[in-house]
């Protein structure tokens, strides 16, 4: 079988999924997870950042694209530009650090070559070494193309010839929408806090495991044992934080998530309806209530409250949460290790108190410290192990394959118990991948 999965000896990507299996190999492959980098974070739409990170001149993050770090900077003149982190010369790391402010510019630790935001080389040391024989025109660093959906911004690699970010996004500009919606100025801010851990398994594992409703009841079951007991002694499920939410969440009936909906929609995106306990106390959800109806009037902001959302997945880069102002980014590091990173977002004119509870939910979400997060990334690896020996070659990925409730041109609608969203996400996987 090995033979017929290799052409010209790199993956043949066309032989690794089918309807309803894929290969194990997708998940422990090396040449795979390069191809990857290639053809699927070469190609895709990638959440990078947002705009109130970088909120004077100068100000910039580094992120990244698949295993390429790009910086992203705030120029003179407003303009947010994204280069790769990586000096001209000798190809060293300019920026060490994941945030900060160069207002003169990016300048090369090795050699001292100075950089504007925007990758052009305004200064080399003692320049008169290259009088007639360096352009500097011709060592400006690549400039990644950058969108942005309501203050968010999103990288391409393919420049140019990247499809517009709102054909990308599709449906799911409908969750952006949810969380800048929810903000009773219309504007979100970048909090200070950010979560990082890491796993030993592949990265494809955390976005099949984020939708998936059956595990939480059997890999989550200690923790639910432990939140049903810490309720009853607070005071009942009204007393609860967004952690024991999250957890006693993880212990209702399949029957419970077979009734939920979950969405899937064309690229490899997902989401499924909310059921997570932990709302505001009554002053502060009284008074959020009133400024959303300010802000936008009666109906709006029904409509903004009506929305629920658990988790919508934007394949392949990152996490969302509007409820709890969350997003989340995963990043590649090799095929047997990935990297999360969790972000918390203040919603402008909010009560704080929505922002102490969504910053207690991306704790309980991506801290590794938490009681869920630590039986996920034990899961993980065990998968990892147990797959590069199994010698069944095949995974099935069919549950729910015949339980569609509704189908449009834009999104399909099944029950949450279906395996549609990790079907949906390999197609996803095979289109980039066979793009040679």
């Amino acid at each position: 079988m090995a033979t017929q999965l290799r052409e010209s000896n790199r993956p043949n990507p066309a032989a690794l999924v089918r309807p309803d299996a894929v290969h194990r190999s997708v998940y422990t492959d090396p040449d795979i997870f390069q191809l990857e980098m290639e053809r699927i974070f070469g190609r895709a739409w990638m959440y990078l950042a947002h705009q109130s990170e970088m909120k004077e001149p100068g100000d910039y993050v580094v992120r990244h694209i698949g295993s390429q770090a790009v910086i992203l900077t705030r120029g003179k003149e407003g303009e947010v530009s994204a280069i790769f982190n990586r000096c001209t010369h000798r190809g060293a790391t300019l920026c060490a650090f994941d945030k900060g402010s160069a207002p003169h510019g990016h300048q090369c630790p090795y050699h001292g070559w100075m950089f504007n935001a925007d990758g052009t080389l305004r200064f080399v040391s003692w320049p008169k070494n290259y009088d007639g024989v360096l352009d500097k025109k011709d060592f400006a660093i690549q400039q990644v193309r950058l969108e942005e959906y309501r203050g968010f911004l999103f990288g391409n690699l393919r420049g140019d010839a990247a499809p517009p970010l709102v054909e990308f996004l599709g449906h799911m500009k409908s969750s952006i929408d949810d969380l800048v919606d929810r903000s009773p100025a219309g504007e979100l801010e970048c909090g200070q806090y950010v979560l990082r851990h890491y796993y030993r398994a592949n990265w494809k594992m955390t976005f099949e495991n984020l939708n998936d409703t059956i595990h939480p009841g059997f890999a989550h079951s200690a923790s639910v044992v432990s939140a049903k007991a810490v309720a009853n002694e607070v005071g009942g499920p009204g007393a609860i934080v967004p952690t024991l939410g999250m957890m006693l969440a993880n212990g209702k009936p399949i029957q419970f998530f077979q009734d939920l909906d979950m969405v899937t929609a064309p690229g490899g995106h997902s989401y499924i309806g909310g059921h997570m306990g932990a709302d505001y106390s009554p002053d502060t959800g009284d008074g959020y209530t009133r400024s959303l109806i300010e802000y936008h009037g009666a109906e709006k902001a029904r409509e903004v409250l009506s929305v629920d959302r658990h988790l919508t997945l934007l394949y392949p880069s990152s996490f969302w949460h509007a409820r709890y102002q969350t997003i989340r980014i995963i990043r590649p590091v090799r095929h047997d290790l990935t990297e999360m990173i969790g972000f918390v977002f203040r919603l402008k004119g909010a009560p704080e108190e929505t922002y102490r509870n969504a910053i207690e939910y991306c704790t309980g979400a991506n801290s590794a410290a938490s009681p869920v997060i630590s039986d996920d990334l034990e899961i993980y690896e065990r998968c990892l192990l147990g797959n590069q020996s199994d010698a069944r070659e095949w995974i099935p990925t069919s549950r729910g394959l015949h339980e569609d409730r509704e189908q449009t041109n834009s999104f399909t609608r099944m029950p949450a118990t279906s395996e549609a969203y990790i079907r949906n996400q390999f197609a996803a996987w095979a289109d980039y991948m066979g793009q040679a």
